[in-house]
């Protein structure tokens, strides 16, 4: 006996709707049998010939090919209800090439249905050794056929598979290279269930922006018809010398074969290796590790300042190449000033040509000498791949007017003391006025009980307030120590403002932001910076902590899945309220696996 139990209740639902819309089709529907076809394609270059039947059960017939080279065929079935009838659609693709020049005419190819036959048009097809770009297509398939004309160079093969691409496979330390990865398949994609995506170890990672919505675009890879997606682009740098490799992509897929069915297919990616050069020696003694093209300016906000004002000195690196992660221009402030660290902004582009724009360093000196001073020019070294040498490009040097005299009997002065002011200090001396006498006076509550009683309170204060400093310096000296106590209070915050970002629908700005609360809670507790976070590293880190696989599985499965959700087109991906719980569960139960 089979109960409704027993069925899954979406497709107890489909059943019931498509037998109403089979019983309405009897009634509403006209059965045709078409055919399209590109009217002019090139001779020996595959192309796609589509025949569609739209009636569910007709029986469609096989063309004649003679004269044609065959490839192979693909099927597809749809489904869709208006007003309570239903369509349906069944289509067959023909991959075929002329294999010369001339005319080739198809017979129309038949379809029977209860009992009757139906035909479909006669497709006339001109082969040409060039034809002409804009000549007139068919209707229907057409437009997608010309997509399809040029032949793929992947790096796979198989009915489903990952294509990953660099743009180059030899580089230098610091020299970038764009990688693309995407999907190849011949099956119909319904979700992407599970990712595991490499480490890129010995890499530093930038993604580009792409489109979260996954765009389905039809190519040939040796005649054969894909349909492919691209998953996402990165550019890569890579940090050391040597044979650096990309592990494979490894990613689970929900395919629709025939009507009902539903298989989950795995599509895995091949290995890359890429061989990266050691920097030629020697280096310039100024050189910071930038690789590309740069320039540099030097210019400050004033050229006159009054003592004791500050003075703000902008320092602005140009170009293109590793510009995000070379290290600061030196810049020789006189001792004249008073100057503080740098604090630097960037504009900076991430797209197929690598990286590129501006990064600034705003120094700020306060004017502590009078006199006219010269900050000298700032000089930055870079390899230049062009030329493949190393290159100096530098500022102009200021001169900057410092106004204003230094009172010398002043007792105000709040911004430092000069070295000059400290000069002959003997002289300074005052002498002590003599001939007076000192007298005491007695209080009565002096030396008293409540006298001593007070002064043992603030004795045991201050030595309470001195013990709790001196923990806290402790405390303190130990940053890691501190962030590892803090990482789920702030991994918390970062959910928190997930959460505001699902509230407004912000998908990229939500997958950001857990992706971070996921990546800072574990380099707050392991104690890891972010150049050694990678997946490896994080299980076997978390392994010697003693921590369960039962709470590391569910941590590293959700930081794969909300890597790849952050792409998936939106109507594949899952509900953001999902992978918000899912976090906070993976955070909440590593942080009790931690502490026991």
């Amino acid at each position: 006996m089979v109960t409704f139990n027993s069925i899954p209740m979406n497709r107890l639902i489909i059943a019931i709707t498509l037998l109403t819309g089979i019983i309405s089709t009897a009634y509403g529907q006209d059965v045709a049998v078409t055919a399209n076809a590109p009217s002019t394609v090139k001779s020996g270059q595959p192309f796609r010939i589509e025949y569609t039947v739209n009636a569910q059960g007709a029986q469609l017939g096989q063309p004649d090919l003679t004269g044609l080279n065959y490839y192979g065929a693909s099927t597809s079935q749809s489904v869709s209800i208006v007003n309570g009838y239903m369509t349906v659609k069944y289509s067959v693709y023909y991959t075929v090439s002329a294999p010369k020049a001339g005319t080739y005419k198809i017979p129309p190819v038949t379809a029977e249905y209860n009992g009757k036959t139906y035909k479909s048009k006669e497709l006339v097809i001109t082969a040409q050794d060039n034809p002409q770009q804009n000549q007139a297509q068919n209707q229907g398939g057409s437009q997608n056929q010309q997509q399809s004309q040029a032949e793929e160079q992947v790096s796979g093969s198989g009915n489903l598979f990952i294509d990953v691409n660099v743009n180059k496979k030899e580089v230098y330390v610091g020299q970038h290279i764009v990688l693309s990865a995407g999907f190849y398949s011949r099956y119909n994609i319904q979700e992407i269930a599970d990712t595991k995506l490499p480490s890129y170890n010995g890499f530093w990672v930038k993604e580009i922006s792409t489109s979260s919505r996954i765009t389905l675009q039809q190519k040939l890879i040796n005649g054969v018809p894909y349909s492919y997606g691209l998953l996402h682009k990165k550019v890569l740098i890579p940090q050391r010398a040597g044979d650096l490799v990309i592990e494979p992509y490894s990613i689970d897929f929900i395919t629709r074969e025939g009507f009902w069915d539903s298989y989950k297919r795995t599509g895995k990616s091949t290995t890359k290796t890429i061989k990266v050069k050691q920097l030629p020696s020697p280096k310039p003694d100024n050189f910071g590790g930038a690789v590309g093209s740069f320039n540099i300016s030097m210019t400050a906000d004033k050229e006159e300042v009054k003592l004791d004002d500050p003075l703000t000195i902008k320092v602005t690196l140009t170009g293109n190449g590793n510009i995000q992660l070379c290290e600061a221009p030196k810049v020789d402030i006189p001792s004249a000033f008073e100057a503080f660290p740098p604090k630097s902004t960037e504009n900076i582009k991430t797209d197929d040509n690598g990286m590129s724009g501006t990064r600034t360093f705003n120094y700020v000196a306060i004017a502590r000498q009078p006199g006219e001073i010269t900050i000298p020019a700032v000089k930055f070294s870079y390899f230049d791949l062009a030329t493949k040498s190393y290159k100096t490009v530098s500022t102009n040097e200021l001169t900057i007017k410092i106004t204003g005299e230094r009172d010398s009997t002043a007792t105000g002065f709040t911004g430092g003391v000069i070295k000059s002011d400290v000069e002959n200090l003997g002289s300074d001396i005052r002498f002590i006025k003599q001939g007076f006498e000192l007298k005491s006076k007695k209080f009565g509550f002096f030396n008293s009980f409540e006298f001593w009683m007070i002064i043992l309170v603030l004795a045991l204060a201050f030595t309470a307030v001195i013990l709790l400093r001196l923990q806290q310096i402790k405390n303190n000296a130990n940053l890691a120590a501190v962030k590892n106590r803090k990482a789920g209070r702030t991994s918390r915050k970062r959910l928190k403002k997930a959460a505001e970002y699902m509230k407004q629908n912000k998908k990229d700005e939500f997958y950001e932001e857990v992706l971070n609360a996921l990546w800072g809670y574990l380099g707050d507790k392991l104690e890891m910076p972010a150049s050694e976070l990678t997946r490896d590293n994080v299980v076997e880190k978390l392994g010697d902590k003693g921590v369960s696989m039962d709470a590391v599985e569910p941590f590293v499965n959700t930081l794969n899945d909300c890597e790849f959700e952050r792409y998936a087109p939106s109507g594949l991906a899952r509900p953001l309220q999902d992978m918000y719980t899912r976090a906070a569960e993976a955070i909440e139960q590593m942080e009790n696996n931690i502490k026991n």
